[in-house]
């Protein structure tokens, strides 16, 4: 079964050279027939100069040789080459004109279609490509059917129809339309299963493996059927080959139509980033070619009969089609196959900029110059011999650079790394920036940096993408210390790092390990500045706890036990005066330690918790506006820089909405997600003002998330108003263990 497809698609090309075959072969009127018929005639095209065939364009031809052409094929004899037919023609009236019958030039008909013959080739030669490299992909099974029916069918139509062989039939009017109808319905019907397997999840499924048969099968079978209705309808044989070709392109614009709508509804429920992302750009440069090809060719045709744009840049609206197809091979490694593409690419770049100049040559010497055709095929074809090196050369350095990024300019690599780093604002951000840099000046699909510790262990630090293939790492250094190092991928399975890439990225390192040292500096004092301030808070507390359990009790036993001796004592005894000033000392001492003790630790928190203290601080401040605290109760155990933080930014977010908001209410959130603390305040108010400068209260809110490690921000709430949001670790970088005092 898997070599059906490559039978199918090595029948239709061979068919389609069959049929060019014949028709080069064949004398001919030097006329091209449009496939949208009139009924009492056909409508032809003259893709050279007229010289003394007689013909011009947009002559209606409406008999050949004394006899009708609605008669139908077969009614006169072929004649042979230098022979004189009349011909009947509407041109401003009714006319017979004297057509000589010539050998074909195939230079006319290619300078016509070499749009859609670049497009076909190109296409065919990626299908095979991707046939040959990647046979178990499912997806290149239809794309192979597609595109050589497509190329079967385009050189036919290319070769064209001459009003002569409506008169005399033959095998070529068979052939044509075996191509133009029956190849072409089976292309079409490849179009519509590529899609279909090519969204689909992996593994395929039974059902989407019955749907692409059933594709295969739609147009052909539609087809099938429209002809069988045309012979119902059709008044003469002429009339009924235009009714199959205006049901041929009425079927080809319900494919592209099903095609993109199909793609859109799976595009849309695809729950996979990754293959999101790869079919967004081959679907979106399919639904543009679809949406041109419908617009410019096959709309126009079943309105007006005429196509609006010229039939030999059709293949141009395919270009968007082959753009998303490359999009998708650079930035999301559609079917790996890099180094295919690279070359796929170069050839196919170079091949259409010789075919455009050899086409544009010609037509200037023939038409300028007056040269024979054969003198200006020969100085074009000179033309293009000279120009294909330095072409080749300046296609591969751009797709090289498309493809590879700057490995071959490293001052490029290295300026590009400066710039993004001068662009990063928050050392947070460097390590993310300098392997998104590296992997998109390398054009890999992985980077990552690691980060040593004082023992030597490497830990990932930041990452970019999924790796492929083998990892280079490299070495980061400073002052000949290891402090890390950088990975980069290979680009494929099948195409691993060069040994100029290599260089690159040890001048990369070079750079970088100086940029990640200023990071595990700033992590070093991140680090220890939440280590002083967790010990600075832990002592709070157990400072706190001697104080509340220790002194202040001992204190209040001093002063009643002076209080009880000085009832002892005679008013006007000396002892009695001293007693006075024990217990006044002693209560002025208690109001001390009372004072020293909620100035250490908002007593609230070790009562209450952070959730309760909040709470209760926010019944006190809540006047005009409706604060509603909830939050995870009971709170695990947390650090006690943890609590005073998340309980200082909760107040002081619910101050400012009291202040400055302007809404009727507030509400705070405060709960554990994951290992982090997180502390929302939002309210219904007018929102941050654009432009007002930070205070106080925001620059302590700020402060407070940093001192533990946090992160804070602020921004426009969803309903509107404002959204105050902490993240806090559980467990900073140098936490107390010590036990909550409430438990």
């Amino acid at each position: 079964m898997r070599r059906t497809p490559a039978v199918v698609a090595a029948a239709l090309v061979m068919l389609g050279v069959l049929a060019t075959t014949v028709r080069l072969d064949t004398p001919s009127d030097g006329s091209g027939v449009r496939l949208g018929w009139h009924p009492q005639g056909v409508t032809v095209e003259v893709p050279g100069p007229s010289g003394g065939s007689g013909l011009a364009a947009e002559d209606l031809v409406t008999g050949v040789g004394g006899r009708p052409l609605s008669e139908g094929p077969g009614t006169i004899e072929p004649p042979r080459a230098g022979q004189v037919v009349p011909y009947d023609v509407v041109r401003d009236g009714p006319r017979t004109v004297s057509v000589r019958i010539e050998r074909s030039d195939p230079y006319p008909l290619l300078l016509q279609g070499w749009g859609n013959l670049v497009f076909v080739v190109a296409l065919a030669a990626l299908a095979v490509a991707l046939r040959l490299r990647r046979p178990e992909e499912p997806a290149t099974a239809p794309l192979l059917v597609l595109a050589s029916g497509l190329l079967g069918s385009t050189i036919t139509v290319a070769a064209g129809l001459p009003a002569l062989t409506l008169a005399t039939g033959g095998p070529y009017l068979w052939l044509f339309h075996l191509n133009t109808i029956v190849a072409y319905s089976i292309s079409w019907g490849g179009l519509l299963a590529f899609v279909i397997v090519f969204t689909a999840r992996r593994p395929l499924a039974r059902r989407t493996r019955r749907a692409a048969r059933l594709a295969y099968c739609g147009p052909a079978a539609a087809m099938a059927l429209w002809s069988a209705v045309a012979t119902l309808l059709a008044p003469h044989p002429l009339g009924w080959l235009g009714l199959v070709h205006t049901g041929q392109t009425a079927v080809v614009a319900l494919s592209l139509i099903i095609g993109m709508t199909w793609g859109y509804l799976t595009f849309r429920g695809n729950p996979d980033p990754a293959m999101r992302a790869r079919m967004r750009w081959m679907l979106g440069g399919g639904v543009v070619s679809g949406l041109l090809a419908i617009s410019g060719w096959h709309l126009p045709e079943l309105v007006t009969g005429a196509q609006a744009l010229p039939w030999g840049a059709m293949g141009l609206a395919g270009l968007p089609f082959v753009a998303g197809i490359g999009i998708a091979l650079r930035r999301h490694r559609l079917f790996d196959i890099e180094r295919l593409a690279n070359r796929s690419l170069v050839y196919s770049v170079v091949v259409a900029c010789l075919v455009a100049g050899y086409a544009a040559m010609v037509t200037l010497l023939v038409s300028g110059v007056r040269l024979s055709q054969t003198a200006a095929a020969g100085l074009a074809a000179a033309g293009a011999a000279l120009a294909l090196a330095p072409l080749r050369g300046l296609a591969q350095s751009t797709v090289n650079r498309m493809m590879y990024g700057d490995r071959h300019d490293p001052a490029a690599a290295l300026a590009r790394l400066g710039a993004r780093l001068q662009a990063v604002p928050l050392p947070a951000e460097v390590l993310p920036a300098i392997v998104e840099t590296v992997a998109r000046s390398l054009r890999v699909p992985y980077a990552a940096i690691d980060l040593a510790d004082g023992a030597g262990t490497l830990r990932q630090a930041a990452q970019h993408g999924v790796p492929i293939g083998q990892v280079h790492a490299e070495p980061l250094l400073h002052h000949g210390e290891l402090i890390g190092r950088l990975r980069v991928s290979a680009r494929g399975h099948d195409d691993p790092l060069e040994p100029v890439d290599v260089r690159l990225i040890g001048s990369l390192a070079q750079q970088v390990g100086t940029a990640v040292q200023a990071v595990r500096l700033h992590e070093d004092l991140v680090r220890s500045r939440a280590e002083v301030v967790a010990s600075r808070e832990a002592e709070r507390r157990r400072l706190r706890r001697d104080l509340h359990d220790g002194l202040g009790p001992t204190l209040a036993a001093i002063g009643l036990k002076s209080g009880l001796a000085r009832r002892a004592v005679p008013a006007q005894s000396p002892a009695r005066r001293l007693l006075d000033e024990v217990c006044a000392e002693a209560s002025a001492s208690i109001d001390d330690v009372r004072r020293l003790v909620e100035a250490l630790r908002p007593p609230a928190l070790d009562e209450l918790g952070v959730v309760g203290a909040v709470r209760a601080k926010a019944q006190a401040l809540a006047v005009e506006l409706d604060v509603e605290v909830t939050g995870t109760e009971p709170m695990p155990a947390l650090p006690a820089a943890v609590e005073a933080a998340a309980y200082g930014i909760a107040v002081e977010a619910v101050t400012n909405a009291v202040r400055h908001s302007g809404g009727t209410r507030c509400e705070v959130r405060i709960t554990l997600v994951g290992g982090d603390v997180e502390v929302l305040v939002t309210d219904d108010g007018h929102g941050p003002r654009p432009g007002r400068t930070t205070g106080v209260g925001l620059h302590s809110m700020r402060e407070r998330a940093a001192e533990v490690a946090g992160t804070w921000s602020m921004a426009s709430a969803p309903g509107g108003g404002t959204a105050v949001r902490a993240l806090l670790p559980a467990r900073p970088e140098g936490h107390d263990d010590h036990p909550d005092p409430r438990r």
